[in-house]
């Protein structure tokens, strides 16, 4: 009896601690795996383990032990590096104490809770205590309301703190984004994620890497509310979930996707499933989808596996993979995409083969891998995108509520504006401190919310460094001025090397003092490097600097986990003893620029450099690195085509180098070199392939791929021939010209009839503070000289209802000569508009070019890179 009675007893206390154990994760096999591949992570990272895996010494909770494990048993690279183990566990805390908080935090399934609510990292952004801060100031705010209605709460809040403004690639923290009051898609919807995470709503940023029917991507939001997964476009409120501008543009996708944190086993398609992370599919949730399988074979008819199959998809000029597959033992891989074009790319060891295949016409493609031929040859393609479908109208009465709301948060977003330094302010400042206005006003007015660390900054320089101190301002990036702290910036200029004699004033600034180097964020690393090698080894590296890669390929290995792509430090690379290959490079030129070697990450190529003798030598890491003799020089010349001045690098053609079986893309975007013609690039030699393509108004793409070989030490000359297909316009409809509308210069009314003139009508009904009209003014202001070379009229009538706060005619600064400004009060443009197509637009901005006798020749609605040029292609059919 008594051994019964201890048998019972050691098998209750065997159940309550195998429930404390699973207070997280209650699943004790995916348990097992966590902790598995915890300790998998734990030993790799052991460079640094006081520093991440301390905080597992103190005494946790079952609750918090397991959901660190989890954090750290999937977390990439970098955060292993650039993160310690009180920012997880405070993570975890904080994550905890929201969901206990809320109502709806007890009915979150504990896989949707763990994989889109603990997870502190959104996409590639630098982490930071944003869920902490966000926590506390919305808490009170959404305490009483329904999931839904939290959900759509938080988006107002959002559009409260930021609004859209295209920035470049490195993106922001959720807390810089709310300092700034601005970021493009990524930033918005990286912030909208992490605020709804912070109230233990779950989310996850979803992307559509490239679209089809235009040239650009976009990311938003996905939102977890009782049971289903819902949308909502970041910063940008709606009525309702499931609502938002590119509900149209995203009928039209051929992907959307997103990167789980962790091994996921939800019900979407799976495009990459790895140890530490999971890409899925969520295109069914937006458009019409079919599976394409592709089947790849050897010459002699037998199926390859382990052939990697690229689904292409042409945008910026280029094939861009939205998904890459691997073949099965058959031979086979297949994703579920869109009814559109595609070039499907297969390849294995330098093997290749490729095709164009209508997707939804066709659903199997088969591929037979050969070696390339190296020959010169041309192919042309008609590229044609999903159709465009119907979307359904808001309902009017909630639409305008939802509209008087976004006017006051637009209004709150002003006054914190307001609260920036003006220019009276900053001129007061420069004058006492004897420094150049101009110059002064310009970094202060770019720093925006993080104007006062710019202002510490600037005070603290010395007299000896102010030359300096400026230059270093310059040479970083505006959004490393609205983000980095004043002790960040003075670490780096006051721990620079002197100048070598023979250097030059600029490339010292920008080679050795400067800290931006590629798309990481700036931190500090110079002292730390300093302390880091003997008197002995710095000399060592200035005399012969690709000893620098020597030392980082003994010290650093090569660790490939990094899958969100955020560059380790500098500091961080050292200390753990392992870093991408995309970090090392960062590291070594932060390492050359310490001491004093001009160092920098080539644009085209992504090779680190020095400067040596007056000449960039380039390094490369674990291959090797082409001689001079081993370069070769292509000049590039335009023929011209109507409607296209000069072709831009990334909207009108691109240069890829062949490599292992695939082109890979040289990057020439905003490289002087490659914006007049001819031009002449000096490349490596190689097998190259050039993509020129001419988008249509209708989304397609008159696409030529040109293949050729550039030997070593040669040179060759190559036509950027762009397509074109002449063709008579087709009347739309006509215009009525008595629709009034206001003058913002004043209460005068005007009329369509008193715009139009010889040489026809250009109507653009915008809504100014919406991400679609602000791509297309930034279009039109780019264009200023060939639309005021036309001398027609550019209207600009802004939609009833759509004026946000502080909207001024001084919002666009550079618009054509001759343009006009006004705004529809009552709304007979747009009836006009309706009347003469004979159907109401439902996407703003509406474009409408008209002849002079008011026939309409092209209209466009709703969200499309690249109207300004296809405007540019109408105005010789509007004589």
């Amino acid at each position: 009896m008594r051994k019964l009675f201890i048998l019972a007893g050691l098998l209750a206390l065997t159940s309550m601690v195998s429930a404390q154990e699973g207070d997280f994760i209650k699943d004790a096999a995916y348990r097992t795996l966590v902790h598995e591949q915890y300790l998998k992570r734990k030993d790799l990272a052991r460079g640094r383990d006081k520093e991440l895996f301390g905080v597992m010494e103190r005494t946790l909770t079952a609750e918090q032990t397991e959901a660190l494990e989890f954090l750290y048993a999937f977390m990439p690279l970098s955060d292993l590096a650039n993160l310690d183990g009180e920012y997880f566990l405070g993570q975890v805390n904080a994550s905890l104490e929201a969901r206990n908080f809320f109502s709806w935090g007890k009915t979150i399934p504990e896989d949707i809770f763990r994989h889109f609510v603990l997870p502190y990292r959104v996409n590639n952004e630098n982490p930071d205590t944003a869920r902490q801060v966000f926590f506390r100031e919305l808490k009170d705010r959404i305490k009483g309301l329904s999931m839904y209605e939290a959900a759509l709460e938080v988006n107002h809040w959002c559009h409260e703190k930021v609004t859209y403004v295209p920035t470049d690639e490195r993106t922001s923290a959720p807390l810089a984004t709310v300092k700034s009051a601005f970021g493009r898609c990524g930033e918005e919807s990286v912030f909208t994620v992490a605020a709804l995470r912070s109230v233990s709503i779950p989310a996850r940023q979803v992307y559509t890497p490239r679209w089809a029917h235009t040239d650009d991507n976009h990311a938003w939001v996905e939102v977890w509310v009782d049971g289903k997964w819902y949308y909502l476009g970041a910063c940008e409120p709606e009525p309702e979930l499931n609502m938002a501008w590119f509900t149209g543009p995203a009928k039209r996708a051929m992907m959307v996707n997103t990167t789980v944190f962790g091994q996921y086993s939800g019900p979407e398609e799976v495009l990459t499933r790895t140890s530490l992370y999971t890409k899925i599919n969520q295109l069914p949730i937006y458009a019409r989808t079919t599976k394409l399988l592709v089947i790849v074979k050897d010459t002699d008819g037998s199926p390859i596996q382990d052939a990697n199959v690229d689904f292409c998809i042409y945008n910026y000029a280029e094939f861009y993979p939205v998904a890459t597959k691997c073949t099965n033992t058959k031979g086979e891989a297949s994703v579920i995409t869109g009814l559109g074009d595609m070039l499907v790319w297969a390849s294995k060891e330098g093997k290749y083969a490729f095709a164009k295949v209508s997707v939804g016409s066709k659903d199997t493609l088969v591929l037979t891998l050969r070696q390339p031929e190296y020959a010169e040859r041309r192919i042309d393609l008609d590229i044609i995108p999903p159709v465009a479908r119907s979307v359904e109208a808001a309902n009017p009465a909630k639409a305008e509520e939802n509209n008087c709301r976004l006017r006051r948060e637009d209004s709150i977003r002003a006054a914190y504006v307001a609260t920036f330094i003006d220019s009276a302010s900053a001129a007061a400042f420069a004058k006492e401190k004897g420094f150049s206005v101009s110059d002064t006003w310009s970094l202060l007015h770019a720093s925006r919310g993080n104007w006062k660390e710019i202002v510490f900054y600037l005070s603290s320089l010395k007299a000896e460094e102010v030359k300096n101190g400026f230059g270093l301002l310059r040479a970083i990036s505006e959004k490393d001025l609205r983000d980095t702290p004043a002790s960040t910036l003075l670490h780096h200029l006051r721990h620079a090397p002197p100048k070598p004699e023979e250097l030059d004033q600029e490339s010292y600034i920008r080679f050795v003092v400067s800290p931006r180097i590629g798309r990481e964020l700036i931190t500090l690393w110079r002292c730390f490097i300093q302390q880091s090698f003997s008197k002995k080894q710095v000399e060592e590296f200035r005399k012969n600097p690709p000893g620098v890669a020597d030392w980082i390929n003994s010290h650093v290995k090569s660790d490939e986990s990094n899958y969100y792509r955020v560059p380790l430090s500098p500091k961080g690379a050292i200390q753990l003893g392992l870093a991408d290959d995309y970090s090392k490079k960062v590291l070594f030129v932060a390492i050359c620029r310490t001491f004093g070697i001009p160092a920098k990450i080539n644009q085209a190529d992504g090779k680190p450099a020095y400067l040596h003798g007056g000449k960039w030598e380039e390094i490369a890491f674990d291959k090797e690195v082409a001689s001079p003799s081993e370069k070769s020089k292509v000049t590039l010349y335009y023929d011209g085509v109507e409607g296209i001045e000069k072709p831009s690098y990334y909207t009108h053609f691109t240069l890829a180098r062949l490599e292992n079986g695939v082109f890979k893309t040289l990057d020439y975007e905003n490289d002087p070199t490659a914006t007049s013609f001819p031009c002449q690039l000096t490349v490596d030699a190689g097998y190259y392939m050039l993509v020129t393509g001419n988008r249509q108004s209708d989304g397609s793409v008159l696409c030529r791929l040109q293949f050729f070989m550039l030997p070593a030490g040669g040179s060759k000359d190559v036509h950027i021939a762009i397509r074109n297909r002449q063709k008579e316009a087709d009347v739309l409809g006509h215009l009525k010209t008595d629709a009034a509308f206001s003058n913002f210069l004043g209460s005068d009314t005007l009329k369509l009839s008193s715009s139009r003139n010889d040489k026809g009508l250009i109507l653009l009904l915008i809504e100014p503070d919406k991400e679609p009209t602000k791509h297309l003014m930034e279009e039109i202001q780019a264009l200023q000289e060939p639309f005021s070379r036309w001398q027609g009229t550019l209207l600009f009538v802004v939609a009833k209802g759509k004026i946000p706060a502080g909207f001024s005619l001084g919002t666009y600064r550079k618009l054509p000569v001759g343009a006009v400004i006004g705004y529809d009060s009552n709304a007979e443009v747009a009836s006009a508009v309706r009347d003469a197509l004979g159907f109401s637009p439902t996407n703003l901005p509406v474009v409408i070019a008209c002849r002079k006798n008011g026939e309409i020749i092209m209209y466009s609605e709703g969200y499309r890179i690249g109207t300004g040029e296809q405007l540019l292609k109408t105005l010789r059919l509007l004589k």
